[in-house]
Formats: C-alpha cells, sequence, structure tokens
C-alpha cells in the first residue's frame, strides 16, 4: 500500500526570515523553502565575481546612481511568497543604509538547476516592476540568455548568445562586454 502524501503548506515570507538555515542557503520559492545542498563551484563563483566587477566597472564609470550586489534576496509578494537570491544583482537609487530597487538579476546556472524551477523564478523576477533585465548564464559553457523588458512592460528574449566572442549589451548601463570578460576567462 502506498504512503499516503505529505502535505506542505506555503512558508509566508514573514515565517521564512525567522527561520535559520546554519551556514545553507536557502530561497523561498513560490512559498516553498529550498535550501542548497552544496556550495557552488569554483567556476561559478568566478563567474559572479567577473560580473560582479565589469558591472561595477560600468556603474562608476557611468557615474550612474547604482550598486551591484552579490548573493542578496529579492522579496517577491504574489499569490505564495518568494525570496529568491540571485547571484548577482544591480540596484539603483536608495542609500548605502537603504538599498534601492533592483533593476538586473543574473543567475548562474548549474546542473543542479532544474528547468521547471528556474522558469518558475523567471516568472517570479519578471513581476518585479524596477527589473528590466535579466542575465541567465550557463556555467559550464559560453552561453547566456538575456531577457529585457521593454517600453510597454512587456518581456523579450534576445538571441541566446553562445561562444567566448559574442557580445552581451547592457544599453541601460551603456557597456558591452564580450562573454570572454564576463567570464572571468581573459
Amino acid at each position: 500500500m502506498a504512503e499516503p502524501a505529505e502535505r506542505i503548506d506555503p512558508v509566508s515570507l514573514e515565517e521564512f526570515q525567522a527561520m535559520h538555515f546554519g551556514d545553507r542557503r536557502a530561497e523561498l520559492i513560490d512559498g516553498v523553502i529550498v535550501v542548497a545542498q552544496e556550495f557552488p563551484t569554483a567556476r561559478h563563483g568566478a563567474i559572479a565575481a567577473a560580473l560582479g566587477a565589469n558591472l561595477y566597472n560600468a556603474i562608476r564609470g557611468g557615474r550612474l546612481p547604482c550598486r551591484v550586489e552579490v548573493g542578496t534576496g529579492i522579496e517577491i509578494r504574489q499569490d505564495r511568497d518568494w525570496n529568491l537570491g540571485p547571484d548577482v544583482t544591480v540596484r539603483c537609487g536608495g542609500t548605502c543604509r537603504e538599498p534601492g530597487q533592483p533593476t538586473l538579476v543574473a543567475e548562474i546556472l548549474s546542473p543542479s538547476n532544474r528547468a521547471t524551477e528556474l522558469m518558475r523564478k523567471l516568472h517570479a523576477y519578471q513581476s518585479v516592476p524596477s527589473l528590466t533585465d535579466i542575465l541567465l548564464i550557463e556555467q559550464d559553457a559560453y552561453r547566456v540568455e538575456h531577457w529585457t523588458r521593454t517600453e510597454r512592460g512587456s518581456w523579450t528574449l534576445a538571441e541566446p548568445l553562445s561562444g567566448p566572442d559574442a557580445v552581451l549589451s547592457l544599453p541601460r548601463l551603456g557597456r558591452a562586454w564580450r562573454l570572454e570578460e564576463l567570464y572571468g576567462d581573459l
């Protein structure tokens, strides 16, 4: 005889924030807690560092009122709450004590990212009114998907970029980079 299904109730953002996960990273995805089973790979960390450094330099060079954050959370209220931790976030406005609004998020994909989880996260990110750019970066190949919000508020996917010489352009930051630069492989 089969075991009865265990019911998992959604967790609110407040309940999630009151929980402690030790040294493990956790996200709240559509009301469900997802705890990372292992640390990111060295490749994952190198891409996050290179991307963060390039974005930081673009923001500083353009004297934009923005900042780069690595591994911080974004809270999203929907029917079920979300607390996502993109690998890299750009926030604009705000102060040093009060963060501005997220305008760009980047997720570095690894083999452990499930496609269904990623699509749910993409839809949640797209619901954040201030976000204008979403980057999905493959860890094990030079491949980037760049989602951008149009002036009318809809989202478009640019032609996927692949190969070390492909160029990612972020007009809102006034910069473009070869993927090799963003991957930290120069």
